[in-house]
């Protein structure tokens, strides 16, 4: 620290007197940190070797499966996917987090201080850049390792080296725009580029389904694949610290507060202040709606939820997406020969387009004043809030099974699930909140409620159960029309189930 009071601080200086002051105060000994980073890494072996293990018997088992007419897309153009669309959901996630931020404790005690600000945000801008590497390595380690052909160690190595610098590129990039104040556009684009690269491939694949057409996956040589990035890692890297003394003392201020709250609510397990956190926002009408059908007081109820859908583009992908992610696997080679595994896409897709129609119910259990204004019960207000879903659901399940399939039998069923994924729409938007006034629970991220299991399931239970006529007509290979029956019989039980407990949760 300068003794003159005149001259301006180190940015760095700063960051050394604090961790000095710090490592004073601390119980942690050298040896409790060196046992620490032993154990993360035994640890991260531990996964991976499991993860390895995992993979090579589903891989095995898949080979020895006879191939269906119907998977023409290569696994790795699949995986590659899959790691584009985490990849845009970390991206989107860090333009509105930051990517760079001031915690309360930074925003009271550095920014105000004479310091250069690209000292004192450097330390902060190595955290980002490591989180975003480790996130990186989560991603593309199943990845690579889900490819068809058993990968060697070097392939592995440089796949997940390619990944980390590409993550420290848009970490530099991402920094860049929020110095320059144009983050705005960052997670619209990911979400549409998400849903292009989920939608395009699954629409390709059934095409070159009927053409009897292979598409093949791309190869690109090491040097490339760690090249480029490594290039583009220095220069993103670079540019970044030379922007950072333009952010915005108060810009940063906010986001930090941001990164606070949604870092309280996802180790508190809750949810519901998790989605208010990271919200997209809603926005306003373009023009004029007379809304001139609506006669009766659950019509208007029924408006109101069109109103706050339509107005979240991101929603309309979350139903394309959800709608392709079962195409996507019933297409790919190695996925689709495997029943179970298109199950599980089948729950993914229509779990996420649930979650994107039920956001009238989140809001609306955020905000009752609106329903309690209209002369409506309980009861009839939560009926209405199921249309919008019911509606949505039976487009997205009856196209998305009906491609999956490749035929009418299978739209039917889509059509027939339905009501039990609307009813758990419903269901997941009236779930109460986490009660703390009771008894709470140690786990691994800090004290949780008893019952956080069972809110954070709610809805999402009574929609996978609807599913499992659709679980028994993947195994059977064909759709009977008894299992027909039967599907539309136990859907519709469940969404009056899933609605009537949402009423007593409204009430």
């Amino acid at each position: 620290m300068n003794a003159d009071p005149t001259l301006e601080l180190s940015g760095a200086g700063v960051r050394r007197y604090t961790r000095q002051a710090t490592a004073t105060r601390a119980d942690t000994s050298w040896l409790t940190l060196g046992g620490d980073v032993l154990s993360w890494l035994t640890t991260a072996g531990v996964v991976v070797a499991v993860l390895g293990g995992a993979f090579s018997a589903l891989r095995e088992r898949i080979a020895a499966r006879p191939e269906t007419g119907t998977t023409v897309l290569p696994g790795e153009l699949t995986a590659v996917v899959a790691a584009v669309l985490v990849t845009a959901g970390v991206v989107a996630l860090l333009s509105r987090l930051g990517p760079v931020s001031a915690t309360p404790a930074t925003a009271a005690w550095w920014l105000p201080l004479p310091a250069g600000r690209r000292g004192l945000l450097r330390g902060e801008l190595r955290r980002v850049g490591l989180v975003a590497v480790v996130a990186a390595v989560v991603v593309a380690l199943p990845v690579v390792l889900a490819a068809p052909a058993a990968p060697t160690v070097a392939e592995v190595a440089a796949t997940v080296a390619g990944a980390a610098l590409l993550a420290l590129a848009v970490v530099g990039a991402l920094v860049v725009l929020q110095a320059a104040g144009r983050t705005g556009w960052v997670a619209p684009v990911a979400g549409s580029l998400a849903t292009v690269v989920v939608v395009v491939p699954a629409l390709l694949g059934t095409v070159a389904g009927s053409w009897a057409w292979e598409p093949s996956a791309p190869h690109l040589p090491v040097p490339v694949l760690l090249g480029v990035p490594a290039v583009l890692a220095v220069a993103g890297l670079v540019a970044a610290d030379r922007v950072s003394d333009r952010l915005a003392a108060g810009a940063l201020r906010e986001r930090g507060t941001a990164v606070f709250v949604a870092s309280a609510s996802a180790l508190s397990l809750d949810t519901r202040e998790l989605g208010r956190a990271l919200g997209t926002p809603v926005h306003p009408p373009r023009r004029t709606r007379s809304w001139s059908w609506v006669r009766e007081p659950w019509q208007a109820v029924v408006a109101a939820d069109l109103a706050v859908f339509s107005r979240s583009p991101w929603r309309w992908g979350q139903l394309a997406i959800g709608a392709a992610l079962p195409v996507l696997a019933a297409r790919t080679r190695g996925l689709g020969e495997v029943p179970a595994l298109v199950a599980v896409a089948v729950v993914l897709g229509w779990s996420l387009a649930a979650v994107a129609l039920g956001e009238p119910s989140r809001r609306a259990h955020g905000s009752p004043a609106g329903d309690r204004s209209l002369p409506l019960d309980a009861r009839d207000v939560v009926r209405s809030r199921a249309v919008v879903p019911l509606v949505g659901l039976v487009v997205v399940c009856g196209v998305s099974l009906g491609l999956t399939g490749l035929g009418w039998e299978w739209v039917l069923l889509g059509v027939a699930t339905a009501p039990a994924w609307a009813g758990a729409a419903v269901r997941g938007g009236y779930r109460p909140e986490l009660d703390w006034s009771g008894p709470v629970l140690s786990s691994p991220m800090g004290a949780v409620p008893t019952g956080v299991g069972a809110t954070l399931v709610r809805g999402l239970d009574l929609g996978v159960l609807g599913t499992v006529p659709l679980v028994v007509a993947l195994l059977l290979g064909e759709v009977p029309q008894l299992l027909l029956g039967i599907a539309v019989a136990w859907s519709v039980g469940l969404g009056l189930v899933s609605v009537e407990t949402a009423r007593r949760s409204k009430e």
